[in-house]
This record gives structure tokens, C-alpha cells and sequence, in this order.
């Protein structure tokens, strides 16, 4: 059907691993709680780590949210995520 599923926001809310492995997404969106300190932060860089390694492993796009600086963006590149999205890079832009 040339349909592709991304999860957005994981590490929020109602986030649950076994889902993951029942709906089989493409792309996977950590929320950006997770990496808005995650230079800071032991607990989130360890949390992030440990998401990213488990969604590589199973073949699945990783994408960070809210990445606002060279020091976070360097960090998460460290983490072989696949897509940044976040004020780094750019505002967010009017729609035409």
C-alpha cells in the first residue's frame, strides 16, 4: 500500500515497548522531554541511549526532536540517530 507509520513523541505518556513490537513502525520520534537536558541529564542520556540502541537494533528510523544546539546535536550523533528535527537547524517555519 506504500503506507508508512511513525510514532511521535516515545518517551512520553503512555510510550510501552511491546506496542513497538505489535504495530511495527518505520520511524520512531523521541520526545523532546527526553532530549531537551539530555546534556545534563544522566538519567535522560542513558534512557536515550538505550532507546536508540533497541530501535537500531530492530531496523527502525530514529528521528530526535528538539535539538536546540551544537552540544545536543553533537551528543545524539554519537547515538547514530537517523533525523534531527529542532531549533538548531531552524525555526519553525510559516506554512504558504
Amino acid at each position: 500500500m506504500g503506507v508508512r507509520i511513525a510514532i511521535d513523541d516515545f518517551g512520553s505518556g503512555y510510550s510501552n515497548f511491546s506496542q513497538i513490537l505489535e504495530i511495527h513502525p518505520d520511524y520512531i520520534k523521541i520526545d523532546g522531554t527526553l532530549i531537551e537536558n539530555i546534556d545534563i541529564d544522566t538519567h535522560a542520556f542513558i534512557l536515550t541511549n538505550a532507546i536508540v540502541t533497541f530501535f537500531n537494533e530492530l531496523g527502525i528510523k530514529v528521528i530526535a526532536e528538539y535539538v536546540h544546539s551544537k552540544k545536543i546535536h553533537d551528543i545524539l550523533q554519537g547515538f547514530k540517530i537517523d533525523e534531527f528535527q529542532g531549533y538548531f537547524f531552524s525555526e519553525p517555519l510559516r506554512e504558504i
